[in-house]
């Protein structure tokens, strides 16, 4: 994977931590990929922020520098830009080590090191480490059996760990804004401090921080917990990238008032309507050209988000069924040619188009389209609401489309909306 401008690795000793993590990014619109180790880091060149879990918190600390290093190494050859060293936010494990394992490499002038998480009661003030209030020392933390934790004092944690010279951004430096930060930063830079701490108690603090450090250097190794982590797209102009989504395609073949009250909801909520012509076309046969599908398929292309109707004002109905009287036909035989039409269509719409999936209401209807696509079957893949299905299926020349089938009398009043909304979420 080369990097790009949002590409980042982000380094995790646990798989908690990695989603954790890896879901603030995710959040914020990041292609995120969890990897549980580093050897498919080079076969995820489409993701934006790769979070891999070394599974390195209770192993012996040369192991633990071992599997982070190997890691950072991997993103080196990988082309990686940013690093993201992920800690946990009570300072279990290698901490220490781990950064160092990262710095070792020389790709960065220092780490950053922010692990604090205030929404989770997790902040530090005056170096010292708080956990909802308490000194981490005297909490269930250091009673932990596999990774305990003795020290308060962040900086010191950090120093004992791995040997460097550390310094720490304190809240009087936070308190004199921006500038006051920057003075701090160079300070600890020009004392030979290889890693720099700082205190963070309110959210606002991560960001103002990681601005002050990013104006020093563009090769920061950022090390922290979520809290960090989240306000990184912010720091480095990450927009999410607006995933252009194809509207779903709505059926609704269904004369009934339930039916009839859901369209007008789907309506409402920004779907154009479109009533099937059928009085003058009892004598179509399939193949033939129909001026609703032209209407239809102009309308789609113009990205527009249609629901196709047949009996939805009651005088249309009227006029359906006394044309198929002067045409001797029974009403069975009128609502066999509007499915027909409908289903005819449909399908030409489905076979040409780039939807996100099509919504069917009516039996017959769903019957219809299934037919005219050479569907043989629907894989069911989850409930929209309760009894009314998602599934996929596959036309006669192999495209695959989503599908949402409802019967016509059946559904709350936004049962159409919620089933366009999922359709456009599964994508």
């Amino acid at each position: 994977m080369k990097a790009t401008s949002k590409g980042m690795i982000v380094i995790a000793d646990d798989l908690t931590g990695a989603n954790d993590t890896g879901g603030q990014f995710a959040r914020q619109g990041m292609h995120t990929e969890v990897l549980l180790n580093d050897a498919a880091l080079n076969a995820t060149a489409t993701a934006d922020i790769i979070v891999v879990d070394t599974n390195s918190r209770a192993v012996p600390a040369p192991e633990a520098y071992a599997r982070v290093q190997q890691a950072a190494q991997k993103a080196v050859a990988a082309g990686f830009g940013q690093y993201y060293k992920k800690l946990d936010s009570t300072l279990r494990g290698n901490v220490g080590m781990e950064i160092k394992a990262i710095l070792d490499l020389n790709l960065h002038d220092f780490a950053l090191v922010m692990p604090a998480f205030p929404k989770n009661g997790r902040i530090t003030v005056g170096g010292n480490y708080l956990l909802n209030g308490a000194p981490l020392s005297t909490t269930e933390i250091a009673r932990d059996p596999k990774t305990p934790v003795y020290e308060t004092m962040l900086p010191e944690l950090l120093r004992k760990q791995t040997g460097f010279k550390v310094g720490h951004i304190d809240f009087a430096d936070i308190s004199q804004g921006q500038e006051g930060i920057v003075q701090a930063l160079r300070r600890h830079l020009n004392d030979g401090c290889r890693i720099i701490s700082s205190d963070a108690w309110q959210d606002e603090h991560f960001l103002i921080v990681a601005q002050a450090a990013a104006s020093l250097s563009e090769k920061i190794l950022w090390s922290g917990s979520a809290g960090l982590a989240e306000v990184l797209p912010q720091l480095f102009h990450w927009a999410a990238e607006q995933e252009t989504r194809q509207p779903a395609f709505v059926i609704a073949g269904s004369v009934s008032s339930v039916t009839r009250g859901q369209v007008e909801q789907l309506v409402a909520s920004g779907y154009e309507m479109i009533e099937l012509e059928v009085a003058g076309y009892l004598s179509w046969q399939a193949g033939q050209p129909h001026p609703t599908l032209q209407q239809v398929q102009q309308a789609l292309s113009a990205g527009r988000r249609i629901v196709l109707v047949s009996g939805y004002k009651a005088d249309t109905v009227q006029q359906t069924q006394a044309a198929g009287e002067k045409l001797g036909m029974s009403l069975v035989q009128v609502g066999e040619k509007v499915a027909q039409i409908l289903g005819w269509i449909g399908a030409e719409i489905l076979r040409a188009q780039d939807i996100s999936g099509v919504v069917l209401t009516g039996g017959d209807t769903a019957v219809a389209v299934c037919n005219a696509l050479g569907v043989t079957g629907i894989r069911v893949l989850e409930e929209v609401t309760p009894a009314i299905p998602l599934g996929a299926m596959t036309t006669r020349e192999g495209k695959q489309l989503l599908v949402v089938t409802k019967a016509g009398a059946f559904g709350a009043p936004d049962a159409l909306v919620k089933a366009v909304k999922k359709l456009e979420q599964r994508r």
